[in-house]
């Protein structure tokens, strides 16, 4: 008889666990909880619940310090959370350091806070200086790159991903220079892809504006490589043009539409500035908010504010109060201040 009970028992809880687990996961996303990569094991089958991606991006840049340190990590996660902030992009490497040194369980700690972690992996410091490439840099990015995933991150951001910015190279045809940065872009897709992660690649934000770009990024042919384009959309780095480095609105709102106008795959999360660097007569808080509305009426896929120095008091009391306000009033852009 005990014997009957016992296999009476396993029985009811297998039951149990078909029947009402997913009740529990979707409980869980109800209450806000990032989609935790977990597995139950059911007799001989396994159920993996699927990773889900913020349906628009609200991000944060963070150097390999503040991701290494837990004690940093924790304030920001902390101001993140009461900021609308869902995404924290963090360097993986430093420069003497060629290896992914952000460790899984701070990676964990970002998505049991509902923070979607990506890893950003720099290609060529300054963009390629020497080319045909040095023998062994691109295995040792690709190496620092598995590694994250491997850690954890969600998603892999390919920076600098160019060539030098200058006269270098000039034995290197345009042409040339696209295969180039697309073949390496199409090559790391396929090698990461194992792990299910997001490819992204960070342009030049004068690119979705151009053609023939001697740097080598063209967005048609990123388009077919990566998942995710990130335009580097700061107003102060547009030099060029009073009007473009002096109106935050105009110049993000023009680079994210024609980022998103010229792809037809990628999503676009576009880059903004939350420096105090050439702004112009705009207070700095009005120039942050600025942008964050002008990536909303361009409709793409989200931003990601970056201060190399992590300074984002101002910046992330900006987002507050934006998206405070969308959630009180039900103003354009609630669905992308609630996911």
């Amino acid at each position: 008889m005990k014997k009957i009970a016992s296999i009476l028992v396993c029985v009811l809880a297998t039951f149990i666990i078909i029947n009402y687990g997913s009740d529990f996961i979707k409980a869980d996303d109800e209450n806000g909880k990032a989609p935790r990569e977990t597995s139950t094991v059911i007799t001989d089958y396994t159920v993996t619940r699927p990773y889900r991606y913020p349906q628009f991006y609200r991000g944060i840049y963070l150097t390999v310090e503040s991701g290494r340190k837990m004690e940093r990590l924790r304030r920001f996660v902390e101001l993140a959370k009461k900021s609308y902030i869902n995404t924290m992009v963090i360097d993986v490497q430093s420069s003497r350091i060629s290896k992914c040194i952000i460790p899984r369980e701070h990676v964990q700690y970002l998505l049991e806070n509902g923070i979607h972690p990506v890893a950003r992996v720099v290609m060529f410091p300054d963009g390629l200086k020497q080319y045909p490439l040095p023998k062994g840099l691109l295995e040792d990015r690709i190496t620092i790159a598995r590694e994250a995933c491997e850690n954890g991150f969600k998603e892999i951001q390919f920076d600098y991903i160019r060539f030098n910015d200058s006269g270098r190279n000039r034995h290197v045809s345009l042409n040339e220079r696209y295969a180039f940065v697309e073949g390496i872009l199409g090559q790391s897709r396929e090698i990461l892809k194992k792990y299910n992660v997001r490819i992204a690649a960070d342009i030049f934000g004068r690119i979705p504006l151009n053609k023939s770009d001697l740097i080598g990024q063209r967005m048609e042919g990123l388009d077919k490589v990566v998942d995710i384009i990130c335009p580097m959309a700061y107003p102060s780095h547009y030099t060029w043009s009073r009007k473009l480095q002096h109106d935050p609105y105009h110049t993000v709102y023009i680079t994210s539409k024609n980022a998103a106008e010229r792809t037809k795959q990628a999503i676009i999360v576009t880059y903004i500035q939350a420096f105090k660097m050439r702004l112009g007569p705009t207070p700095f808080d009005d120039y942050v908010a600025a942008q964050i509305r002008a990536v909303h009426d361009a409709k793409v896929g989200g931003f990601i504010m970056w201060n190399a120095r992590q300074d984002y008091d101002i910046p992330l009391g900006v987002a507050r109060n934006f998206y405070s306000r969308i959630s009180r009033t039900g103003e354009k852009g609630s669905t992308a201040a609630t996911d």
